[in-house]
């Protein structure tokens, strides 16, 4: 009797230990350091990575977030084509909200739900803001500033709340490090700058772009326009 019990009191123990350390929709996630860089060529000994998923009529292995291309006796970690669809996202994931658009981070690679509930490859969005860089990205420096870099996709990092995060600021090669204007108080412009977040505060709306400028709709000569109010 007394066995029995100690028995289910291990199982309890376990199963509570798990649920503890298991992460919740995907939130908590390694460090994208530890994981294979895109290139490096991996021995399997018993099965095939992950599921096939083609694109293209071209078949990738995808194995929890990271795509993989056959070569000879060995899978070779590749960057995923812009477009290419997966049933599940990676188990550690980070959620990202882009205006009113949700996108799914892992390593380098951003998804987005489409309506087969699929997840489908995205461009990775100017002005998004992640908290690790993919692993195998590389340090440059562009117009004196530093930069990193993986597969044309350029991030700078920034402190946020005394934590370290990295903005993407260019991508297919092309990156803007030219000086911004200096925007003042009551400026209008037509159009929003790419990456802006829409916040209410004090039942007002504003809009947030990602260097913490805050706009306004306004209306002037019947044409909608967006004022600086806050920087």
């Amino acid at each position: 009797m007394f066995q029995s019990k100690l028995f289910y009191t291990i199982i309890g123990i376990l199963l509570c230990a798990f649920f503890i350390n298991t992460p919740a929709n995907g939130q908590y996630h390694r460090n994208s350091q530890s994981l294979p860089r895109q290139g490096e060529r991996i021995v399997f000994a018993r099965n095939r990575p992950g599921v096939v998923v083609a694109y293209g009529g071209v078949p990738y292995h995808y194995d929890n977030g990271i795509f993989y291309r056959p070569a000879g006796p060995y899978f070779e970690v590749v960057a995923p084509p812009i477009g290419i669809h997966v049933r599940l996202l990676p188990p550690y994931y980070r959620r990202i909200y882009i205006g009113t658009s949700i996108i799914f981070y892992y390593n380098g690679i951003f998804y987005r739900q489409n309506n087969t509930q699929d997840y489908e490859v995205v461009q990775p969005p100017v002005g998004a803001d992640v908290t690790e860089l993919p692993a195998g990205a590389k340090v440059l420096v562009l117009n004196g500033q530093k930069m990193y870099e993986l597969d044309g996709t350029y991030y700078q990092e920034h402190l946020n709340d005394g934590q370290l995060w990295y903005t993407v600021v260019g991508k297919d090669g092309v990156v803007n490090t030219e000086p911004t204007e200096t925007l003042q108080i009551g400026d209008t412009y037509a159009q929003l700058p790419e990456g802006c977040n829409l916040v209410v505060i004090n039942n007002q709306k504003y809009y947030v772009s990602p260097d913490n400028i805050y706009y306004q709709e306004i209306i002037k000569d019947n044409k909608l326009l967006y004022a600086v109010v806050g920087k």
